[in-house]
């Protein structure tokens, strides 16, 4: 609980070297080793602790998001095997233990991952009725409406996420992006200004709060908020491309080109759509 992970690591392992079937331990020390992206032999411990108790629901919820972590680490391709195996372990927690929230919630979660909406948006609602106060399961559900182009849904949900955690970053940031798509620039603007409040050196809020200012006019704004984007990620090709396309708005042909320039090494796909686009004439 003190962060030192390391020593707590030692001491799992004592424990299970004194006591091999101890249970907890061992579910604990998987976590632990999740934690510290030890994903392989988090998986390995925690299976090891469902053999010796398998009635026990918190080892089937964390192995499922054992499993999802290591999906985020592969392409989807090869990562949606890992999602499949996530998905039977939360079921398998949740046919112990129904009422199990956190295992709700990463259900929720991973179907999200997989483009299951519908079934995400089936389990979070169920999730939110019971405990309304779960902001993560708010933001997942909020995501889940979003990805259904539900977006006053979407922005119901991520409202009561940021309202419950007002320090929630990716909460305020995808609440820009669906107020956004739902044309409410003004509130999106707020939005996104929020999240970099939070969480300045956030490349991709930069970049999408210089796309809401281009959306509106504000040029000079917009070429702030993409140069932003650049100064935290300078391989951020789709920030160098919104720069580009500001400075042609602002007439500065000559900064455009210097984007475009900067393209051509970063991003020949985008250096070659730009050109396509604005300089082909």
């Amino acid at each position: 609980m003190s962060g030192k992970y390391r020593e707590a690591t030692a001491a799992y392992r004592k424990a299970i070297e004194i006591k091999p079937d101890y249970v907890e331990a061992r579910t604990n020390l998987g976590s632990l080793l999740i934690a510290l992206s030890e994903l392989n032999e988090a998986v390995t411990e925690l299976q090891e602790a469902i053999r010796l108790r398998p009635d026990n629901p918190i080892s089937h919820n964390n192995l499922g998001y054992a499993y999802v972590k290591i999906g985020e680490t592969l392409p989807k391709p090869a990562a949606i095997q890992y999602y499949h195996k996530a998905v039977e372990a939360y079921i398998e927690a949740l046919r112990l233990k129904p009422g199990y929230t956190k295992a709700l919630n990463n259900l929720g979660a991973v179907y999200n991952k997989m483009g299951r909406y519908p079934e995400a948006i089936e389990v979070l609602q169920r999730l939110v009725q019971m405990k309304p106060d779960f902001a993560e399961a708010q933001y997942n559900l909020g995501t889940a409406y979003y990805n259904r182009e539900q977006y006053k849904e979407a922005a119901t949900a991520l409202q009561q996420a940021v309202k419950l955690k007002p320090d929630y970053a990716d909460a305020y940031n995808s609440l820009g992006s669906t107020l956004y798509k739902a044309q409410l620039f003004e509130q999106a603007i707020e939005a996104y200004k929020k999240t970099l409040s939070l969480k300045p050196e956030n490349a991709e809020t930069s970049n999408n709060l210089g796309t809401v200012y281009f959306r509106t006019k504000r040029y000079q704004e917009a070429a702030s908020a993409f140069k932003e984007a650049i100064r935290i990620k300078p391989d951020n090709g789709e920030a160098h491309f919104n720069l580009a396309v500001a400075y042609l708005a602002l007439s500065d042909r000559k900064g455009a080109l210097d984007e475009y320039n900067n393209l051509k090494t970063l991003d020949p796909r985008l250096a070659d759509e730009f050109f396509n686009r604005f300089l082909k004439k």
